[in-house]
Parts: C-alpha cells; sequence; structure tokens
C-alpha cells in the first residue's frame, strides 16, 4: 500500500471538489483505493471541542479493513461550512 499516493490524492481530492460534507467527500475519494485500503467499515467521532460561538471543532476516525483515516474537522453550524484542519492515514 502506497501511503503518499493516497494521501496525495486525497489532498488533490479535497481541493478540487465543491464545499460539502467533507466525511462524504474522503470516504467516496478512499473507494477509488479499495483495493489497497479494503472496504468501509466505520465512522466514529472521536472528540468534540465547542471553539467559540461559530466554530466547532471535531475529531473523526474512518476505518476501513487495512487503512484509518483521522481527521480534525472545523464546522461553522450557522454557514453550515466545513473545513479540514489537518488528516493522518495510519
Amino acid at each position: 500500500m502506497n501511503i503518499r499516493k493516497i494521501k496525495l490524492a486525497l489532498t488533490v481530492g479535497l481541493m478540487n471538489t465543491p464545499s460539502g460534507n467533507a466525511l462524504h467527500q474522503i470516504k467516496d475519494l478512499m473507494t477509488s483505493f479499495s483495493q489497497e485500503v479494503g472496504q468501509f467499515l466505520t465512522l466514529q467521532q472521536v472528540n468534540y471541542a465547542q471553539l467559540n460561538h461559530n466554530h466547532e471543532q471535531y475529531r473523526y476516525a474512518l476505518r476501513f479493513e487495512r487503512l484509518t483515516v483521522d481527521l480534525d474537522l472545523i464546522s461553522n453550524p450557522n454557514t453550515k461550512t466545513q473545513v479540514i484542519q489537518r488528516f493522518e492515514l495510519r
């Protein structure tokens, strides 16, 4: 499994797709690597923090058979916008 190739494809894919639900975008982008990472298993919210009255931070783990994508997501519930702060493949 080429982690670098997957990370680059996720980065480029997220930059080139219109804003929407970031979790679904990552899950959809990972389907093109199903041979390497396996099938999608679960999506788990690991942590939540209220940053201020407009922003919330979530930490999620998207688990596949042979890989986990950990990501931090900043969300504004008023405007319904999401920004991925970081993601890590392990």
